[in-house]
């Protein structure tokens, strides 16, 4: 009641004009989660669509990271939901890499006051372009089939161990910055067990969504959360992630990694002109 309280008193003292101003903003949104949804079912990077939508509107940057993550959760649980649906979840990933990656979040959204922000940027620009170089460079990569019998226990040691640190330093980033982590869950999936695209994309959700759910938290917690643009944002996200979460379980592989490649080769793009401009 306090929060619709303060809403309201906030809006009577904008008068037409600057109700119909904050209408535009709202609309933005929603129209830039209805993107950054879509992107992010199919290929992931949505944040990177929707945190710079949110910082636009002028929001500082720890609002709009924790606005962006309110967004992110709804868009996570959605496309989860439709990939769940067409069983293309690998549940055993999820069962051993959701603590870490949860652990992972807490510690991230934990740090973001506490650590200097500005060597995200690059470090994920540099490891986006890495991993869009490494499958454009790979053809086999994410087409074969998920391995069901896994014989040598040094092998699956391996496996246990690399998931655990993966998921751990994932879900750290996804707390802490965010943007680019379905891609990084994505990789990490097709490399470590191996799956598909299509399987590693939905295992991703709920992957995502357990780390965006824990930092959710936090945040809410923080109060950084603006929640008339985040609500909006969700609603398109919502929408976005339904579109792109059927397109994708319909299409399948052979179309998810060629969309995958496009998205990140323009994030990167897109991520080091603004870099550069100083954006």
């Amino acid at each position: 009641m306090r929060c619709y309280k303060i809403w309201l008193y906030r809006y009577e003292k904008m008068g037409p004009i600057g109700l119909e101003a904050a209408g535009m903003v709202l609309l933005f949104v929603f129209v830039v989660g209805l993107m950054a949804g879509f992107v992010d079912a199919i290929a992931g990077g949505g944040g990177l669509i929707m945190l710079p939508g949110l910082l636009f509107t002028g929001l500082p940057v720890s609002s709009a990271i924790a606005t962006n993550k309110l967004c992110g959760t709804f868009g996570s649980l959605t496309s989860s939901v439709k990939f769940a649906q067409a069983k293309q979840i690998d549940w055993r990933a999820c069962a051993l890499m959701g603590l870490p990656v949860a652990l992972g979040a807490y510690w991230g959204s934990r740090s973001i006051d506490r650590l200097p922000s500005e060597w995200a940027e690059p470090v994920v620009i540099a490891l986006i372009a890495a991993i869009t170089l490494f499958v454009v460079f790979n053809p086999g990569f994410g087409t074969a089939k998920p391995v069901t019998n896994r014989e040598p226990k040094t092998d699956l040691r391996k496996q246990v161990i690399w998931s655990l640190l993966t998921a751990t330093a994932i879900g750290f980033h996804d707390g802490f910055f965010g943007p680019g982590t379905g891609i990084f869950l994505v990789f990490a999936l097709i490399s470590i067990w191996p799956l598909d695209f299509l399987r590693a994309t939905g295992t991703a959700k709920v992957l995502n969504l357990v780390a965006n759910a824990i930092a959710l938290t936090t945040f809410a917690l923080s109060g950084n959360i603006q929640y008339d643009k985040g609500l909006c944002g969700a609603a398109g996200v919502i929408i976005g992630s339904f579109i792109g979460a059927t397109f994708a379980t319909k299409k399948g592989t052979k179309l998810i990694k060629p969309l995958f490649i496009a998205v990140t080769t323009a994030l990167v793009s897109k991520l080091l002109f603004d870099y550069a401009t100083g954006r």
